[in-house]
């Protein structure tokens, strides 16, 4: 007997649950601590960066997005600014067993948005250097050559607001 097919063309058994997916403002000391944990996670822990190169003292100085899924903190990233209409995103984060889904790009596109309501012009972004087919989908352009931070491979990435003066 051949599968069901769904409506948006699959075949199968039953569909998984819908997830819920949230992305906001990291507001207060639990927030916070979400956001350092799955940073030590993926930056210190995975990549084997040194707590003291991740963990900067530039944390005051920006603004931080926490994505929960189902409730749970999977991904986080913050936003420095630079200088007036000019922001430097980093520390873009999510936990590896919820990396491939879509999460990152909700993280960015909400992030991005944010940026554009506050009149932000040029974002830009030391992408790590596998990352970048990731940023360029999303409207970055790399700029210069290849370097290395943190003993990773980097480059340099920037993307103008698709609505300046805004």
């Amino acid at each position: 007997m051949p599968a069901a097919e769904h409506s948006d063309g699959t075949q199968g058994g039953p569909r998984p649950p819908p997830r819920e997916i949230s992305i906001r403002d990291a507001d207060g000391p639990a927030d916070m601590a979400a956001c350092l944990a799955i940073r030590r996670e993926v930056f210190c822990i995975e990549q084997g960066v040194s707590e003291e190169l991740e963990i900067d003292g530039r944390d005051p100085q920006c603004r931080h997005f926490l994505l929960r899924l189902d409730g749970l903190a999977v991904g986080t990233a913050r936003v420095r600014p630079l200088e007036p209409g000019v922001a430097k995103i980093e520390r873009v984060a999510i936990l590896a067993r919820h990396r491939g889904g879509g999460l990152g790009s909700a993280l960015m596109r909400h992030l991005l948005l944010r940026l554009d309501d506050a009149g932000c012009v040029t974002a830009l972004l030391h992408a790590q250097a596998h990352s970048e087919t990731f940023y360029r989908a999303l409207g970055f352009a790399t700029e210069g050559a290849p370097f290395e931070e943190a003993g990773i491979p980097h480059v340099r990435m920037t993307r103008e607001s698709p609505n300046p003066g805004n």
